[in-house]
């Protein structure tokens, strides 16, 4: 829709002549159709849009509206582990113009008193504060124009890690062992020794299991085999996720996936497939091609 300029109202009234000359070409401007035009006749061509502070912003040939406006994250969580906590969150792959995402943090539920502690491309990022820490945490995306959108929300996400194992070991060994080759301690309930607070749970300085269950089991640093040797021997998985062994089988489908891009490579017997984008568009296939 193209909207003109209404037309000047007519001077009646007596005015110096080079005022009347000005105002005549000022009026010669407006209602020529190849004259002045509008913010709105501007927008209407595509080739700009407003920014997120309201001014006209030039966009590129082939460059996605949305670039302008990231949306905010969704589904932040924390993750406390003994001394880090993993920040996992959703929503990077709402288009093309992704950049990164921006990590902020706060000792206390204050977004206005966070600061940026860090910048990542996927959905994860591990902080790694200590043990015994607390803090809370706010993310938002920056899309390749630089333009940052909101944040996941206003009240911040909380996450903590463990107290210091060594430490918590010597407060409870003096407070109820009379050494420190205590096997074990049981507290029943969150115990405050020495202005530490112990969560309630069983602590074991070192235990030797021949079989065991467990239902859910939290890593500090890593588990790995007994004959583990960098490079050479054994299998170790380490609290970021990274994996070494010799050799695997899968009985099923390996599916690995670029948590930026949302590019995808899956192998399964029959076939080795590759996808481009959040979209899924095939793009390789290898193997059974039915």
């Amino acid at each position: 829709m193209t909207i003109r300029a209404k037309p000047l109202p007519t001077i009646s009234t007596a005015v110096a002549p080079d005022l009347r000359r000005f105002l005549d070409r000022l009026r010669e401007t407006f209602e020529d159709p190849n004259g002045l035009v509008t913010k709105t006749e501007l927008l209407d061509t595509g080739a700009f849009k407003n920014s997120n502070a309201g001014n006209l912003q030039y966009v590129e040939p082939g460059e996605e509206q949305s670039y302008i406006a990231p949306p905010a994250p969704l589904n932040l969580a924390a993750t406390g582990a003994m001394t880090s906590i993993t920040l996992t969150w959703s929503g990077i792959n709402y288009n093309s113009g992704y950049a990164y995402t921006e990590v902020w943090r706060a000792s206390a539920d204050n977004l206005g008193a966070s600061v940026l502690i860090g910048t990542t491309t996927s959905g994860m990022y591990a902080d790694a504060v200590g043990s015994d820490a607390a803090h809370y945490y706010w993310v938002r995306f920056v899309n390749v124009l630089n333009d940052k959108g909101p944040f996941n929300a206003t009240a911040g996400v909380a996450g903590s890690t463990s107290p210091d194992l060594a430490y918590v070991f010597s407060q409870l060994t003096a407070a109820y062992g009379v050494s420190s080759d205590a096997p074990f301690f049981q507290l029943t309930s969150n115990t405050t020794i020495n202005g530490v607070v112990i969560p309630a749970g069983t602590y074991i300085k070192e235990a030797k299991i021949h079989s065991g269950q467990i239902t859910n089991a939290k890593i500090g640093n890593t588990i790995q085999s007994a004959a583990y040797v960098n490079g050479s021997a054994g299998w170790k998985i380490d609290k970021a996720g990274a994996m070494e062994m010799n050799n695997a089988t899968f009985r099923g489908t390996l599916d690995v996936a670029n948590a930026a891009s949302g590019s995808r490579l899956k192998i399964s017997a029959t076939k080795i497939e590759v996808f481009e984008g959040s979209s899924g568009t095939p793009r390789v296939v290898i193997g059974d091609l039915s």
